[in-house]
């Protein structure tokens, strides 16, 4: 039975080239070196990354390297990659339809999409071309897929029968007042058509209102899948603004997008027509981080675009299957590595619960079809301890090279500021910080504080405290964990 595995990844800053973030210039290709052995263990056809700094191509040609240098067959070294903006970039922009009509540029945050896929799998899909070719970057000889998602769902006349119409809303609302979307039972209208769909904006000193320019909004690609009737599959991604009032929006919203529902046909040659017909997808995933927390009876009420059956009125959805059930245990809800906590990101986490690292319940899948999709959020803690078929072997022979090298710099440094932590442990007492070491990927320098002490635990598969829980994650990928879906036909 063919199948198609795809991962929705938000790995934080990934791509930057700071001393912050890149250390000595390493910590890029050692985080690839985990991604890489993380696609090969889950068998990923198709991974589409949030937070990818802008310009660093770079960084993405040294995963297709890595991930190329992973098969010894010719025919299974067949990766390439591309990336985008992740706003539209102006009001003067009614369509995008070039790189130039997107911006990297939200708020305070300036961060693109990425993906990552094999192109030479045409017994299980083909990967189809973008609608307008709005990519920065594309690997050489392979066209971007990656588009932009802009309009909303449609209301109108809805075919049921030959010459027989019925009038239903399946989603779209105009009304005056557009924040913060209230349903009081007068005030919306019905619309007729797929219209622009406005997103939140992102900044703190944005105007709280949704906005069709400068917000982020999804990213998706087009599978056209090998099950006999050339069904099509949308991915999408989608990075929620992180202000909380502004994310609940942000997943109301993202309920809403177009490729929930259909995709553009494709014509003769096998590229997407936007001028005739939409066609249904019957098949899609759906996620990201929305940075929206699901709580109590947040959850799935309010994402309910995403979680409710395909209606005709305004509190219908699109039908999906969400990914955990809505009915699971608090702890198999939760997602994101929390490194440190405390309002100014300051406070350690130093509990003997582990679990106290999965912080926030803010990653989410959704899938599109009932049957033939089974979707999981992995647990990266677990797997690299366990480390599968020595998946892990070369990542973490690497990365404890480059900790033993920094904790021999460290040690003799003395006082030597040049070797101090960034980010707020420079705070603390001079006695505490040559006790630092630079974490390889940290968010915020946040770093362990003994390195024989974690990899001591490391290797008795036993870390001990959510301070290396977290700080274990942050090392070998992002603060949040990657949603997997397998697609079945």
């Amino acid at each position: 039975m063919p199948r198609v595995d795809v991962c929705l990844w938000n790995i934080q800053n990934y791509g930057q080239d700071s001393g912050k973030y890149n250390g000595t210039g390493t910590n890029n290709a050692l985080r690839n070196r985990f991604i890489a052995a993380f696609v090969v263990e889950h068998q990923i056809d198709v991974l589409m990354i949030m937070e990818m700094q802008p310009g660093m191509r770079g960084t993405l040609k040294d995963l297709v390297r890595k991930l190329n240098a992973a098969y010894p067959a010719p025919a299974d070294k067949d990766w390439a990659y591309s990336y985008c903006g992740c706003a539209i970039a102006n009001d003067q922009v009614d369509v995008v339809a070039v790189p130039g009509d997107l911006t990297n540029r939200t708020g305070a945050r300036s961060e693109c999409y990425a993906v990552v896929w094999r192109y030479n799998r045409l017994g299980a899909y083909t990967m189809l071309d973008a609608i307008a070719d709005v990519a920065y970057a594309t690997k050489t000889g392979q066209n971007s897929p990656l588009n932009i998602s802009q309009r909303g769902r449609p209301t109108g006349d809805i075919p049921i029968g030959i010459g027989l119409n019925e009038f239903g809303a399946m989603g779209g609302f105009d009304r005056a007042n557009v924040y913060p979307y209230n349903w009081d039972g007068h005030a919306y209208q019905l619309e007729n058509s797929w219209s622009k769909l406005n997103y939140p904006l992102t900044g703190n000193q944005q105007q709280l209102r949704p906005s069709w320019a400068e917000s982020r909004r999804p990213s998706y690609v087009v599978l056209q899948l090998n099950d006999g009737h050339h069904s099509l599959c949308p991915v999408a991604v989608y990075h929620a603004p992180s202000k909380l009032a502004r994310a609940s929006w942000g997943a109301f919203m993202a309920g809403m997008a177009r490729e929930l529902f259909v995709v553009d046909d494709v014509d003769g040659n096998n590229d997407p027509d936007p001028t005739v017909a939409p066609v249904l997808a019957n098949y899609g995933f759906f996620g990201g981080d929305f940075n929206y927390s699901v709580d109590g009876t947040d959850w799935p009420e309010d994402y309910t675009y995403f979680t409710d059956n395909l209606g005709q009125w305004y509190d219908t959805g699109a039908n999906q299957r969400t990914t955990p059930a809505p009915t699971a245990a608090d702890a198999d809800r939760r997602s994101t590595v929390q490194i440190i906590t405390g309002q100014n990101h300051d406070v350690p986490i130093n509990t003997g619960n582990t679990d106290d690292y999965l912080r926030y319940k803010i990653d989410l899948g959704f899938n599109r079809k009932i049957a033939g999709i089974a979707a999981q959020r992995v647990d990266l803690l677990t797997e690299v301890m366990a480390n599968p078929n020595n998946a892990y072997d070369a990542a973490l022979t690497h990365t404890a090279a480059y900790m033993d090298h920094l904790v021999l710099q460290v040690a003799n440094a003395g006082a030597n500021q040049r070797l101090r932590p960034q980010g707020p442990q420079q705070r603390k007492r001079l006695a505490d910080e040559v006790k630092w070491s630079y974490l390889v990927t940290g968010a915020w320098g946040s770093t362990f504080l003994n390195w024989n002490t974690s990899r001591n635990q490391y290797h008795a598969h036993n870390i001990l405290d959510a301070r290396r829980a977290a700080e274990y994650i942050h090392i070998f990928v992002s603060d949040h964990l990657p949603l997997i879906a397998t697609i079945n036909f």
